[in-house]
């Protein structure tokens, strides 16, 4: 991909084995939410309390992907329902047996990875998706849906113990997913290793 062009966001599924899901448009915005608990000590000799660290929270993302099969019509009669694009994401909320935990022998939804671009990558697994069909073929085929998801980060280790904000630790199984799916790009962009 050469510099100027736009990069489509993809949604990776990553086990058990590799799918690509194009995003027909890249999100206007998204939102990443992360919590730290702090508590109050019972403190009844001073006005204000004394503050005790509870941990982080795995980080939480949140977005909407706009999927739009009319616009792409193959002609003014032939049009694509929507669902065969949203479809392959609402799959990923599935249990797996495949995936099952060794303690429990449950199954479990796959872990994804949201790549948009060069360096934003964002492992995780869907915490709840909501889609919205907003128009309609006279027979009733959806063509055009809105899709909100809230993503929970499975990951926390993309950063290296002792590295900066822009050193970055991409395992090799996402690097080639990613490659991929667009080419052997350089994940890091144009961030040095610190």
């Amino acid at each position: 991909m050469s510099d100027g062009q736009l990069a489509k966001a993809q949604i990776i599924r990553l086990e058990p084995s590799r799918l690509v899901i194009p995003c027909m448009f890249n999100p206007k915005e998204y939102t990443i939410t992360k919590n730290v608990n702090w508590g109050q000590a019972d403190n009844s000799t001073k006005d204000g309390a004394d503050l005790t660290f509870g941990g982080g929270n795995t980080s939480n993302m949140a977005l909407e992907l706009f999927f739009d099969t009319y616009y792409d019509r193959l002609s003014e009669t032939v049009v694509e329902d929507v669902r065969t694009h949203t479809d392959k994401i609402w799959n990923l909320t599935y249990i797996d047996e495949s995936l099952r935990d060794p303690k429990t022998k449950k199954g479990r939804p796959p872990t994804i990875l949201f790549v948009w671009g060069k360096t934003w990558l964002f492992e995780a697994v869907i915490e709840s998706m909501e889609q919205q069909f907003t128009l309609f073929m006279p027979n009733g085929m959806p063509v055009r849906a809105v899709v909100k998801l809230q993503l929970k980060q499975a990951d926390n280790g993309k950063l290296k113990p002792g590295g900066s904000a822009s050193t970055y630790h991409i395992s090799e199984q996402y690097r080639s997913a990613a490659q991929a799916s667009r080419g052997a790009a350089d994940l890091r962009g144009n961030r040095k290793n610190q």
